[in-house]
């Protein structure tokens, strides 16, 4: 399988970023395919770092503590919504690091579009989730990956909560490093318990209703980038 060359051998390749279709790409020498969208390393280890931090001990780390303490899961569920006006506020810090969203990548602009239409009175969370999956491509990548794990052409007429949940167990199975596997099965629980509340149900199967597949699975350039990271890219061909 085509994968990205410069990891084999060194650290860092000479890349100029550009415009490709109006999105912003980055064109790497000597590598085959353009790389979609720019990952700024000030923002990635910076704002973003703390972004993430806070929501993943604030959320996750913290719903996980309250599901073992036999907490219902709507309760969780509902405290996990009080939560997030605090992530908003981290998340103000990045307001003037944010791409307008037609410069994102094809995957994170038809969720920015989806969100919009489905979800309009969530503006902040539509923005954060689009800026993690546009400057952080290891989170961008492993959405997209599960999307070949999942009957989409069906979501028009069952609930897709189930069938994303179980292309989760998919990518843990895909994860390399056992750290990775611990933050998937964190993900999915609490992901799956913020849907046991009825509400929440129904605007995520609005979501992944309107939007359209074709566009967040991962496209050649983007298996040819995610294969050199930590990860099986390829578990559902061939054994590990």
């Amino acid at each position: 399988m085509e994968m990205v060359n410069y990891w084999k051998t060194k650290e860092a390749v000479e890349a100029k970023v550009t415009e490709l279709d109006g999105r912003t790409t980055m064109i790497l020498r000597g590598e085959k395919y353009p790389f979609p969208g720019f990952p700024r390393g000030h923002i990635l280890y910076g704002k973003l770092s703390k972004l993430k931090h806070e929501i993943k001990n604030q959320i996750f780390n913290e719903s996980w503590r309250k599901l073992e303490e036999g907490r219902m899961d709507k309760l969780v569920a509902t405290e996990i919504k009080r939560t997030l006006p605090k992530m908003y506020e981290i998340f103000k810090e990045s307001k003037y690091d944010i791409l307008p969203s037609h410069k994102m990548c094809v995957a994170v602009q038809e969720i920015h579009r989806a969100f919009t239409k489905v979800a309009p009175e969530y503006p902040q969370l539509r923005d954060m989730v689009c800026h993690i999956l546009q400057e952080d491509d290891s989170y961008r990548f492993r959405l997209q990956w599960t999307v070949q794990f999942m009957p989409t052409w069906l979501f028009g007429f069952v609930k897709p909560a189930p069938f994303f949940e179980k292309a989760l167990v998919w990518l843990e199975n895909g994860e390399v490093i056992g750290d990775m596997k611990e933050r998937i099965r964190l993900f999915r629980r609490v992901m799956m318990t913020f849907l046991s509340d009825s509400g929440h149900e129904e605007r995520f199967t609005k979501l992944f209703r309107e939007i359209d597949w074709s566009k967040i699975k991962m496209s050649k350039a983007d298996k040819y980038y995610f294969r050199g990271k930590f990860f099986r890219v390829d578990l559902d061909k061939f054994e590990y």
